[in-house]
């Protein structure tokens, strides 16, 4: 926001000060606390959210039963206060901008196959590798506004499993590695860009991965200086999440790749970290571990690491809600992921939103000081009629 210097005859000292104070507020207002919901489950004792899209559609895995019983999990998309269940024995892993869902649906009962949901909630299954048999799974993970899914499925021989595309068609193609026999595909983007992760020459190492469907080109995107690293999610210009073992392997921390640019995320004080999602304006989503080990929801904002449960209210935390891992975040800054409740028997997590909203005082204040400056031009405006 711009603010333009007023000069007033006799009034500069109070007019400095009052835009000051303005500029102040008006700093103060860009920065946003969080509304809190609890997303429930469909009877049973879990649920999880593991996607956003901008329209504020969620979707990820619910279970029936009760509150102590768990009868099976069941695809969920949750739209404002609205839940929609879908076929038993599936879960929903992304969603595009127009509500379209990938993921997996166990037709059997046990194994998840790649399936795909129109926004009406119509299942089209993928094929795979192996014909839908039993220990053959394969799954959807990401999929983009032009429909393309990117995800994984265990090879015929059942030796390995491949990253998989399936570009618009049920039929999978399987994508290159950096040399091994074993890949997932986790995110794409709008131009065709993939990224997961693929073993090295030799089987000795698995790379975060970059795959780009329009050249077939494959890029080993690197770690931290451990052996492993994972890509989870890229954005439109093409900036990627995840996560690398540092130096001796025995941490991992959460990564962002900017281009040829790696970043360590760092953690919250404890040992290890992992990024799970990004929106097109960089920020990232994860979790990190505390000093004390314990595991709590992450967000960075392109400069910090932030625990989300510190932009709580606070009658939140004493009400016993921890948010445990942050799984998704869209362009509004709205977060989705899982949280838990010790006081409320919530043990096993249930699927939560995070709504940015502004803080109420700074826009009160920020008015007021627009009432200031504004009293203040009427002032001088009168003055300069007058005395004309």
């Amino acid at each position: 926001m711009k603010f333009k210097t007023i000069q007033y005859h006799g009034s500069k000292l109070a007019g400095s000060a009052a835009l000051s104070i303005l500029l102040l507020i008006a700093g103060e207002v860009g920065a946003a606390s969080y509304s809190f919901r609890d997303l429930g489950t469909a009877g049973g004792p879990w649920s999880n959210a593991l996607a956003i899209n901008n329209a504020g559609q969620i979707t990820g895995g619910n279970s029936r039963g009760t509150s102590t019983r768990d009868d099976g999990e069941v695809l969920t998309v949750w739209t404002s206060t609205t839940m929609t269940t879908s076929d038993f024995d599936s879960r929903g892993w992304g969603i595009n901008a127009s509500g379209a869902i990938t993921g997996g649906y166990a037709d059997r009962g046990f194994w998840f196959f790649a399936s795909t949901w129109s926004a009406a909630g119509v299942r089209t299954d993928l094929g795979d590798l192996a014909g839908r048999k039993d220990e053959f799974w394969s799954v959807g993970q990401g999929i983009n506004d032009l429909g393309q899914i990117a995800g994984a499925a265990v090879a015929a021989d059942k030796s390995s499993f491949k990253p998989i595309l399936w570009n618009n068609s049920t039929t999978p193609t399987v994508l290159d590695t950096l040399g091994g026999q074993t890949g997932e595909a986790l995110g794409i983007n709008n131009a065709g860009l993939v990224v997961g992760n693929s073993f090295t020459t030799g089987d000795t190492a698995s790379h975060a991965t970059l795959w780009d469907i329009n050249s077939g080109s494959v890029t080993d995107l690197g770690t931290l200086g451990g052996i492993d690293s994972n890509a989870l999610a890229i954005n439109a210009s093409g900036q990627i999440a995840g996560w690398s073992y540092l130096a001796g392997d025995f941490v991992q921390h959460a990564t962002f790749w900017d281009g040829a640019v790696l970043s360590d995320l760092g953690t919250l004080g404890g040992a290890n970290s992992q990024a799970l999602a990004l929106n097109n304006l960089g920020q990232v989503v994860g979790w990190s571990e505390l000093a004390d080990g314990s595991q709590h929801a992450v967000l960075w904002d392109g400069t910090t690491l932030i625990d989300l449960n510190s932009l709580l209210d606070p009658t939140l935390v004493s009400a016993g809600w921890v948010l445990k891992e942050a799984a998704g975040i869209n362009d509004h800054g709205a977060i989705v992921g899982t949280a838990v409740n010790d006081l409320l028997g919530i043990d096993q997590g249930h699927a939560f939103l995070l709504s940015p909203v502004p803080e109420p005082e700074s826009y009160a204040m920020l008015l007021a000081g627009l009432g200031l400056l504004g009293a203040m031009a009427s002032r001088r405006k009168t003055i300069g009629r007058c005395c004309s």
